[in-house]
């Protein structure tokens, strides 16, 4: 049973991973006066129909984002806090962010959604619910060879752009 499961999600993997393609447009959306004070960020695991998909481009964006001095907590420790707390995050249409940020001690909270033709990433100030960044990815054709890091690559790098923009003084 165990082995049917493992085939059908590498099978599903696969065959998102040949849908997309990393020859897509990547654009980020904000204020134009925006201005993002560095502090905790904080990022919920991304939902996808594959959830290890989520995983992987919620934690490659991490990665980018850490790289470039971002203070990063990680989506396993935020589930995992928030679940001790009994706090949902998944599956609702508004989370409670604040209750979310007191909770985890975070300022902003990266969220995503990975689906067939896009994937999107969020960039929400805890404090008011308020999203303050939103890039978004779609492939340019149906059929590619991107992996779920090329995808979540795209979107640190864009994000990061607005993220690094935001913070300057």
């Amino acid at each position: 049973m165990k082995r049917e499961h493992y085939l059908l999600g590498s099978t599903l993997i696969t065959l998102v991973f040949l849908l997309t393609s990393c020859a897509g447009s990547v654009k980020s959306y904000s204020k134009p006066d925006l201005r993002v004070e560095k502090g905790r960020l904080g990022i919920l695991p991304f939902s996808s129909n594959i959830p290890e998909v989520g995983h992987v481009v919620s934690d490659t964006i991490g990665a980018h984002l850490l790289a470039s001095g971002f203070d990063i907590v990680d989506r396993t420790h935020m589930a995992r806090v928030l679940e001790e707390k009994d706090i949902s995050y998944l599956g609702i249409d508004s989370p409670d962010y604040k209750k979310i940020g007191d909770v985890t001690n975070v300022r902003h909270v990266l969220v995503g959604n990975i689906a067939f033709s896009s994937a999107t990433a969020r960039v929400v100030d805890a404090s008011t619910g308020e999203t303050l960044i939103i890039t978004v990815f779609q492939p340019n054709k149906i059929i590619g060879s991107a992996s779920a890091v090329d995808i979540g690559d795209s979107l640190a790098k864009s994000l990061g752009k607005k993220l690094a923009k935001s913070t300057e003084l």
